[in-house]
Parts: C-alpha cells; sequence; structure tokens
C-alpha cells in the first residue's frame, strides 16, 4: 500500500513538473503570437498607406 501511494506522490509531482513547464512554454508562444500580431498589424497599416499615395 506504501508502494501505491508512493507511486502515486510520484506521478503527482512529475505532472506538477510538467504543468509549470507548459506554463511556461504557453507564456513563450503568447509572446510570440503578440509580435507576429504586432508585426502583421504594422504591415497592414503601412499597405493601407501605400494604397492612398
Amino acid at each position: 500500500m506504501k508502494d501505491n501511494n508512493a507511486d502515486k506522490i510520484k506521478n503527482v509531482e512529475q505532472l506538477s513538473r510538467e504543468v509549470v513547464t507548459m506554463r511556461k512554454e504557453l507564456e513563450d508562444v503568447k509572446e510570440v503570437l503578440k509580435g507576429l500580431i504586432q508585426v502583421v498589424m504594422g504591415r497592414e497599416e503601412n499597405l493601407d498607406e501605400d494604397e492612398y499615395n
């Protein structure tokens, strides 16, 4: 029974580490997406200006 509980604790600890890692990766992806959106929006603004000239 103790081994089973120890295994469960190890699994929970591993899942917790994985969740923390995934959260960090998600934050990185969000930063990349923010940058890409800014680039796309900047290009769209430039295209609009070129169309008017």
